[in-house]
């Protein structure tokens, strides 16, 4: 792998910088909703209605004052609560400490988490949770910081605008106009810097240095990674359903290959 400059290391420092903010500053306590509990003994059905009228598709169950498991609305029937509660799995509980990226691909493996606040069990996150602000901050950030990394890695094996040999002349024109536009404006950039994220994926599935460095198998499946994420991209900024067009699971697939090209990204 050949050696970066002392000016890409710079770059690369405060990519370092940007990516620990999500990292240690983005909790799972952000998005996480306070948990409702019954009692062992209430009367089970009670407790169902109650849940319809809230909306709550799992409650808690406390004995002697200590959370002990949960009730999902659908599983009761007639009785008592404890007759249909579940323990807590190991994988269903984290720390209010946890970071959200990691929280976030946990549920490629479950619909729900538990977070514990000390030894005691006192909120939880659903999938409805990961609309909220700070998903979406959190996501909207890792493309961006993705964005940013292959505008470094575009100047550094493709100097001199020797990336236009991959793009149409429309495209080129466009990032063109943007660049005076903020020329005008004063602001210290590069052409490539004005790149819109179709751009930085057609440079980089037909530029073979690129697509073997990033570890992209095929120009196929690099167009098919860029379309997906393109399409998250574009929810986020519209503030539209995260999984309008792609299901939780594509969408957690997008964000772990997201993040293995990152990792790549901050060894280059």
């Amino acid at each position: 792998m050949e050696k970066i400059s002392l000016s890409q290391k710079d770059k690369l420092s405060s990519y370092h910088k940007l990516r620990s903010l999500f990292e240690q500053n983005i909790h799972v306590g952000s998005i996480a909703e306070p948990l409702a509990t019954c009692n062992v003994l209430d009367d089970a059905l009670q407790v169902k209605n109650k849940m319809i009228d809230y909306d709550y598709d799992v409650i808690g169950m406390e004995e002697s004052g200590v959370v002990i498991g949960y009730l999902m609305r659908d599983e009761i029937k007639e009785g008592i609560c404890k007759d249909y509660y579940r323990y807590f799995s190991p994988t269903e509980l984290v720390a209010d400490s946890t970071a959200l990226i990691t929280t976030l691909l946990i549920f490629k493996e479950i619909d729900r988490i538990f977070v514990l606040e000390g030894n005691r069990v006192t909120k939880v996150v659903t999938l409805a949770d990961l609309q909220k602000p700070p998903i979406r901050m959190l996501l909207f950030g890792l493309i961006s910081l993705l964005e940013m990394h292959l505008v470094r890695l575009i100047n550094y094996y493709l100097p001199n605008d020797t990336w236009k040999k991959y793009l149409q002349t429309n495209r080129i024109e466009a990032a063109e106009k943007l660049f005076m536009g903020r020329k005008a404006r004063n602001e210290a950039i590069e052409l490539s810097d004005c790149l819109q994220i179709c751009d930085k994926r057609d440079i980089v599935i037909h530029d073979e240095t690129l697509r073997n460095h990033l570890h992209i198998e095929s120009k196929s499946k690099g167009k098919d990674f860029f379309k997906k994420l393109e399409g998250l991209r574009n929810n986020l900024a519209h503030s539209q359903d995260l999984n309008t067009q792609n299901s939780w699971n594509e969408i957690f697939t997008i964000i772990e290959q997201t993040e293995e090209i990152l990792e790549i990204c901050e060894q280059i």
